[in-house]
């Protein structure tokens, strides 16, 4: 084994610890470990589109009326949120890991029902998202 020599950054001697470094400073090669990490944290990845169908399955079937997804950004959203869904918002935005973040509440054509959504597109992911909380 080679002694360590002082005057050489230990990341330098080791090419992974290097390399690992130096991919962490270009954003896209990072978007597989934040996609992992994402999926690991908050559960399944999903595109809009399943987002959408999966919020607006939520809503009862009913003869006539057709169910939908409003989507709003989560800074602009006038509704009350609960404590618990706001904490879990702020770990979201605290991990670095999203780049956006939305609520989605289900609808009858255009009328809000109950039950919304927080969630959260992947930093750089090309349309991943994940659910953040619910109430």
């Amino acid at each position: 084994m080679e002694a360590h020599d002082p005057a050489v950054p230990i990341d330098v001697q080791d090419p992974a610890v290097h390399a690992r470094r130096v991919r962490s400073r270009l954003p896209g090669q990072m978007v597989r470990e934040r996609l992992e990490t994402a999926a690991l944290l908050y559960g399944p990845l999903y595109s809009l589109i399943e987002i959408r169908q999966r919020v607006a399955a939520t809503l009862p079937r009913r003869t006539g009326f057709v169910r939908g997804t409003a989507l709003e950004s989560l800074e602009s959203y006038r509704e009350f949120i609960p404590d618990d869904a706001l904490l879990k918002w702020d770990d979201a935005v605290r991990s670095g890991l999203f780049s956006k973040f939305l609520v989605a509440t289900p609808t009858y054509y255009r009328d809000h029902q109950m039950d919304p959504w927080i969630i959260a597109e992947v930093a750089e992911s090309t349309d991943r998202w994940v659910v953040i909380a619910r109430w």
